[in-house]
């Protein structure tokens, strides 16, 4: 489980808003005070990230929360999100090519890269699609585990 600490906003039904705060990638370790990357982060301030999630504990605004995402539905939307558009895009060039080929267009590499722009978006298509189709699975959705401050112990 991905787990984020958030902060409860306000309250919808079943789900909660919540706040998360966008924090550089690194930060914790021993260099972060010469480090370009923690340095580059401190420039541009912190950007807050609001999203709807579902509130099995029943926390209440104003509430310190931790939100989690399962490890496979982040994997399975990664690959499709970024998988999808790319394979298309770069197919719907190499159509291009043989097309301008075959043809004997002289569109030169204006013809390619117009084709490589129509495949991502054809790729870019189905993936709208599928969130609104997957948007209502809990498995998919994003939900509050705990209130922060308390630990969660596996048995096996």
């Amino acid at each position: 489980m991905i787990e984020e600490p958030a902060t409860v906003v306000s309250l919808d039904e079943q789900y909660a808003v919540v706040v998360t705060e966008q924090r550089a990638a690194c930060g914790s370790c021993r260099s972060a005070g010469g480090c370009s990357t923690t340095l580059l982060a401190g420039l541009f301030k912190r950007r807050h990230n609001q999203l709807t999630v579902l509130n099995p504990i029943q926390a209440k605004p104003g509430e310190r929360v931790i939100i989690g995402l399962r490890e496979q539905t982040l994997l399975k939307v990664s690959v499709l999100a970024y998988l999808l558009p790319l394979v298309c895009m770069i197919a719907a060039a190499i159509l291009m090519q043989g097309l301008t080929a075959h043809f004997a267009w002289h569109g030169g590499e204006l013809s390619l890269v117009v084709g490589g722009l129509l495949g991502l978006i054809a790729g870019l298509l189905p993936l709208r699609r599928l969130t609104g189709r997957k948007g209502g699975d809990p498995g998919y959705q994003v939900v509050i585990l705990r209130q922060a401050g308390t630990t969660s112990v596996q048995l096996a």
